[in-house]
């Protein structure tokens, strides 16, 4: 009876590991083509079309290569960089990725989420991705997939969308010399500045926006023109601080306090201003190579953090 029961369990045994092989019955090989010198350090998604489980790999700074392993299934691939820069921003495996020719194929406006196919038979697949001018609503459907709430376009609803505000291609093969000019920055935020330009452009297609930090919870913006290396910061009267300090602090979504993107001209700003919190959308003017202050809204912060608790 003792030699039966142990050939069950050595069958049981047995079973399990061809379960799990079968559980592994693939994998997922992919190449990033991200639109700066440097690779930041990201986080690789493939998401069950069916099941909507995520399976995920983490990649370090510099590494363009990924696999991951993954059950037979249809899988929707993404990946979220997961340093500080343009917030907000996907790269993903669409219809973009497989255009022959971007210039004369009318698919390669076409953004939409391409799912990637594991089977017994092709267990193994290949995919690029290059596509990081995701719509809106595919950046929604993302988020959605991530568990991520979209509270930036929650309200208000009249808000400016960055899709409203493309910004054109622009090859940053080449870093650019900068000219601080008449700026007051100080030796260590012109090394952050320097520090910054090494990821690329990230706002408005050939600007680098990036903070450079007054105290804990204040910032000064800075943005450098990659087409003549120019520094500039916000006017002060902009946003009614002295030396254009931005204080960070808000009731709940302080992630929220600066947004911008690569492939658009708008960005946002949002702080307490007394005892309300205000928001400032601004628009990269390409002729005059400034921000232009294009709305502003304000709420209380009941109903500014009433997004972020639905």
């Amino acid at each position: 009876m003792g030699y039966q029961i142990l050939v069950r369990r050595l069958w049981a045994a047995v079973a399990s590991l061809g379960l799990s092989a079968a559980a592994a019955a693939g994998t997922i090989e992919g190449t990033v083509t991200f639109p700066s010198q440097r690779v930041p350090s990201m986080t690789v998604y493939a998401s069950d079309v069916e099941t909507s489980r995520v399976h995920s790999v983490q990649l370090v700074r510099g590494q363009a290569n990924f696999t991951v392993e993954v059950p037979a299934g249809r899988y929707l691939v993404f990946l979220a960089p997961n340093e500080p820069g343009a917030p907000d921003i996907y790269g993903a495996y669409t219809q973009y990725s497989l255009c022959a020719s971007h210039e004369s194929d009318a698919k390669c406006e076409d953004h939409t989420l391409i799912p990637v196919v594991i089977t017994p038979k092709a267990p193994h697949v290949a995919v690029t991705i290059d596509d990081w001018y995701l719509t809106d609503d595919i950046a929604e459907q993302i988020d959605h997939i991530r568990g991520v709430a979209a509270a930036f376009y929650s309200e208000p609803l009249s808000a400016p969308r960055f899709s409203e505000y493309p910004s054109a291609a622009f090859d940053a093969s080449a870093a650019p010399k900068i000219d601080f000019g008449g700026s007051e920055l100080s030796e260590d935020d012109r090394a952050n500045v320097q520090q910054a330009l090494l990821g690329g452009p990230n706002f408005a297609g050939h600007v680098t926006a990036t903070l450079t930090r007054c105290v804990p919870s204040c910032g000064r913006l800075v943005l450098v023109d990659w087409l003549d290396g120019t520094v500039r910061e916000l006017p002060s009267q902009h946003i009614q601080s002295p030396n254009a300090q931005i204080q960070a602090i808000l009731p709940c979504r302080t992630e929220e306090a600066l947004l911008f993107r690569r492939d658009s001209r708008l960005l946002s700003l949002t702080r307490a201003r007394g005892a309300a919190v205000v928001t400032q959308y601004y628009v990269w003017n390409q002729k005059n190579a400034a921000l232009v202050l294009s709305a502003e809204y304000q709420r209380t912060p009941q109903a500014f953090c009433a997004v972020a608790a639905r």
